[in-house]
């Protein structure tokens, strides 16, 4: 036997590939680790997932399992041999049946998730938990374009038990992976830097819909805990940071009460320990795992203080705490860089920074957009995947692209900066020219892949194929090349049987039929500077669906040309499919012309 072991996250398409074929081979089932036995042409012929050292409650040890493949390779190759190619055949041919979709796909699937919405405890479908951010902004986008109170709850249910549980590393800032029980309190305590990236814009979304400080903070410490222990010096993102140090898991994230009593003045350590649940006998083997279980106002009863007295002792306790934390041995951080998670942070900070004036946020994703430009880029512009201990390495995949290039339209967005809009064309036309084949995009390039995975739906991150199509669809309606625009219809087309069997899988899709379908807004600023009232009034605005641009960025696209300031002062147009209204110069009249365009 030749022993390869794969690290999923530096190579989704091995993953995906031999993943379909565990699934395929074992009835549905599927999960990591992964064991896959290949034959020398790369095909598999006897898959499963976790086998056990040695024999047990029926179950065979991997050395069973060894000395039984040996024998059938020895005795009955052919069979072998005929099984892979069978496995191989069956899944190059099953593809998706093209079928059209309609609006309906958008009601179902927020149907399926209001439906399967835990009421009392938040989030979506039964315990082990995981954040489902695609859900969140369908929901709260539906109650922004549609006035749909009913989705309004479940989102805003979520995001509060989701920030309120242990879930959330309310010392340091920052989600961990999922939660192992229906109440959010016990986490898998590995942060993952894609999770907090599409949590951030969650939260952003959440806060522009109610206004809740709460999501304001989140947001916050989560930028916190991205600078306290993400950040390459040079500026990338590393990947994720480990569950377990010295051994133990959550060991570093959680306390006992006579360990806090001996941190802080007996003051606010009593306040401390009844605002985060720190007790005695603790909440999770004999230890208590940060988390709220009551509102502040309520704390303030039972203490007999003010709120304003309240927050200060919080925030003071907890940077006393959270450098008290900093003595203890941390969990290790995998420092490798991977292009599509840092495209996902970009876009969230991006947004954020956009949204609440933050330019640090700003500073923060183009100092990554840089690191990823000057030392992830090829000499022929294309990219490599990763990056760790100065060495940039494998061939960038379809989902690298797009994630990254979705970001740089983010960051346009943000800035109205052309770099950032002519860099995303430039290598949304790379995916185009090299991972297009026949109305899908392919993860890789590499010629060893012989299941060739359309993945459609979304996991942990979003489909790349859809992830494609978005990037494509904005920027068709920025530059109006009608070739990126079919290539989506085409692409929505030959998944369309499945998107119509499960819609609440396929938020991503959603994301791209509504552009397609609908049409974004199209907001244009003639001015002289990025910098006026009118653009102002614009950052105030949630547009789930939109494209913005600005004259000082210079370019030449549909939506800015020919379009000029009346009476010499900042003039706004709102278009739709480039035809506009009367062109606007009073923010006030801005404002009501986009209070108007949805409802809610």
């Amino acid at each position: 036997f030749v022993n390869i072991k794969v690290d999923r996250e530096e190579r989704p398409d091995i993953d995906e590939t031999y993943m379909a074929a565990t699934q395929a081979m074992n009835r549905g089932q599927g999960g990591w680790p992964m064991t896959v036995f290949l034959t020398p042409e790369l095909k598999p012929f006897f898959t499963g997932t976790y086998f056990p050292p040695q024999d047990a409650y029926g179950r065979p040890g991997f050395p069973t399992i060894l000395q039984r493949i040996a024998e059938l390779w020895e005795t009955k190759r052919a069979d072998l041999l005929s099984q892979a190619d069978s496995i191989v055949n069956h899944l190059n041919t099953s593809v998706s049946q093209s079928s059209s979709i309609d609006d309906t796909v958008n009601q179902r699937a927020i149907e399926s998730w209001k439906s399967s919405h835990d009421k009392i405890w938040g989030g979506f479908g039964p315990a082990p938990k995981f954040p489902n951010s695609g859900a969140i902004l369908h929901l709260l986008y539906d109650y922004v374009v549609n006035g749909n109170e009913e989705s309004l709850e479940p989102a805003v249910k979520t995001l509060d038990a989701m920030y309120e549980g242990g879930i959330y590393d309310h010392i340091g800032g920052g989600f961990a992976r999922y939660s192992v029980d229906e109440k959010w309190l016990v986490p898998h305590f590995e942060k993952m830097l894609y999770d907090n990236a599409q949590l951030m814009e969650a939260y952003l979304v959440g806060y522009q819909v109610t206004e809740n400080p709460e999501y304001l903070k989140v947001i916050e410490q989560i930028f916190e805990w991205l600078n306290d222990e993400m950040i390459d010096p040079n500026g990338g993102f590393y990947s994720s940071m480990d569950a377990d140090s010295e051994g133990v898991e959550g060991k570093y994230y959680v306390w006992t009460k006579s360990e806090i009593r001996k941190i802080l003045p007996e003051k606010d350590a009593k306040i401390f320990c009844q605002y985060y649940d720190i007790t005695d006998g603790g909440n999770w083997e004999g230890t208590s795992i940060p988390h709220l279980i009551l509102k502040k106002d309520s704390i303030c009863n039972i203490l007999k203080i003010s709120e304003e007295e309240l927050t200060n002792s919080l925030e003071k306790s907890r940077q006393i705490v959270k450098q008290h934390r900093s003595s203890r041995i941390p969990p290790g951080t995998d420092d490798k860089i991977i292009v599509s998670w840092n495209g996902l942070m970009i876009s969230a900070l991006a947004k954020a920074s956009y949204v609440l004036g933050k330019p640090e946020y700003f500073e923060t994703a183009s100092k990554s957009t840089s690191f990823i430009l000057d030392r992830m880029s090829k000499e022929d512009g294309t990219l490599y995947r990763t990056y760790r201990n100065d060495l940039a390495h494998i061939d960038a995949f379809a989902e690298d692209y797009s994630f990254f290039g979705n970001s740089l339209i983010d960051m346009y967005e943000s800035s109205f900066d052309p770099f950032y809009l002519e860099q995303s064309k430039r290598f949304a036309d790379i995916l185009v020219e090299n991972f297009l084949e026949k109305g899908n995009f392919r993860q890789s390039l590499s010629k060893n892949i012989i299941i060739n995975q359309r993945n459609s739906m979304d996991n942990a991150t979003p489909s790349y194929n859809f992830r494609c199509c978005l990037l494509l669809i904005r920027l068709y309606f920025y530059f109006d090349v009608k070739k990126y625009k079919e290539i989506v219809e085409k692409t929505l087309q030959n998944h369309g049987k499945l998107i119509k069997e499960h819609p609440s899988a396929h938020s991503t899709a959603l994301f791209v039929y509504n552009y397609l379908s609908k049409g974004p807004l199209e907001v244009a600023i003639i001015a002289k500077s990025s910098e006026n009232k009118l653009s102002e009034v614009l950052k105030d605005h949630l547009l789930p669906y939109k494209i913005v641009a600005s004259s000082v960025s210079g370019l030449d696209i549909p939506l800015i040309s020919d379009k000029k300031m009346l009476k010499n002062i900042p003039t706004a147009y709102i278009c739709k499919d480039y035809v506009c209204k009367n062109p606007i110069t009073d923010p006030d009249v801005l404002d009501k012309s986009l209070k108007s365009h949805y409802h809610g």
